[in-house]
């Protein structure tokens, strides 16, 4: 077997047709990364500012095939981790992981990497850990999606555990926190939709929120304006203003949650999110989702625990209540007692854990 860094067109394309190979007659797999993927591999994402990027590929030189592909990524803003990024391998093939794994380890000497973190990949807002339940399940959209053989591939490293909680919205309302939000309007607190018609604004907000927020988060590196506005600014054409919210206190923002409807029940298997998903959206598509997603929840260190967060679980309910069924949020990491415990708490109201992903680390 032989590790090959990719550089050539023909590679590239090895490098993406594994991964439809791997997936391929999966009826519940849907392409959440390709277009993140492609912009790294044709080097154009601003992220590679602050970021390395080092794409393979493990062969079996005497049958030609591929059996393995992943990146080695560095992010300078957190300097002491070298990523094994966009992991995708057949089945049966422990040896392509071990040399992908010892290769790691050199790499990782010669940039002064302390550790080795699998299944994050360059930044978890673009994706991070492997399912680790619920197998034969379509996966909301921009949870991952991966086979229950790669979890065996590290068993033996320190994992991660990462939760996502489903809550029934027929059940679910807020008649516990009234008084908690009748305080919040009180002391001038507001919460609003954005207005994508200032987006650059808007934008700028969302990243300076997540900064702010999530400076303890496992593996959090800060963001740039720039890097948010190539991730989210090409979603524009299935988001509204309503899908990204704004706590506010006297008019300083404070706080936000970015949530969107499952727009996986519009793509059939194996597809992403593309033009096809777009019409079926224009079209009404929209009408037939019965989920949603809530894909980041955060709250400036100095306003948690002021009740903030439950305003923007008030609008959202006022904004989707009758229009889903189904509400998935998370991820949460098992760790995060104070994010778990959120969902715990309205466990009478049809909210429960649910799926569970893990992510991988190697200390070195």
């Amino acid at each position: 077997m032989e590790l090959k860094f990719v550089t050539t067109k023909n590679e590239i394309k090895q490098f993406i047709g594994l991964g439809k190979e791997i997936y391929q007659g999966n009826p519940y797999y849907r392409d959440s990364m390709s277009e993140i993927l492609k912009l790294f591999l044709d080097h154009k994402t601003c992220y590679l500012k602050n970021g390395s990027f080092f794409p393979f590929i493990v062969q079996d030189q005497h049958q030609n095939k591929i059996l393995l592909r992943a990146a080695y990524m560095i992010n300078r803003k957190m300097p002491d981790t070298l990523m094994i990024a966009f992991f995708e391998a057949a089945k049966d093939v422990p040896e392509a992981v071990s040399i992908m794994l010892e290769e790691g380890r050199k790499i990782a000497a010669l940039h002064q990497c302390t550790s080795m973190v699998i299944g994050l990949d360059g930044h978890i807002n673009y994706g991070l850990g492997f399912l680790a339940s619920h197998f034969d399940v379509t996966p909301c959209f921009g949870f991952p999606y991966s086979p229950e053989y790669y979890l065996d591939y590290f068993r033996g490293l320190k994992a991660y555990q990462f939760t996502s909680f489903l809550t029934d919205l027929s059940q679910f309302n807020l008649k516990k926190e009234e008084t908690i939000l009748r305080r919040l309007q009180r002391h001038q607190y507001i919460f609003r939709c954005a207005d994508f018609k200032q987006f650059d604004r808007e934008l700028k907000i969302y990243t300076d929120l997540n900064n702010d927020a999530f400076q303890d988060h496992l593996w959090w590196a800060d963001r740039s304006y720039e890097e948010d506005y190539e991730l989210l600014y090409p979603f524009r054409r299935f988001i509204r203003g309503e899908n990204l919210l704004i706590a506010e206190k006297a008019g300083i923002p404070i706080g936000f949650m970015l949530w969107y409807p499952d727009f996986n029940q519009l793509i059939p298997p194996g597809k992403g999110l593309g033009l096809q998903a777009l019409v079926r959206n224009k079209l009404g598509g929209r009408q037939k989702i019965d989920r949603l997603k809530i894909a980041e929840i955060g709250i400036k260190p100095e306003y948690q625990g002021t009740g903030a967060v439950l305003g923007l679980f008030a609008l959202l309910y006022q904004l989707v209540g009758g229009r889903y069924r189904y509400c998935e949020a998370g991820w949460v990491e098992e760790n995060n007692l104070k994010s778990k415990g959120l969902g715990m708490h309205w466990e009478q109201v049809g909210c429960q854990e649910y799926k569970k992903y893990k992510a991988f680390q190697m200390m070195l």
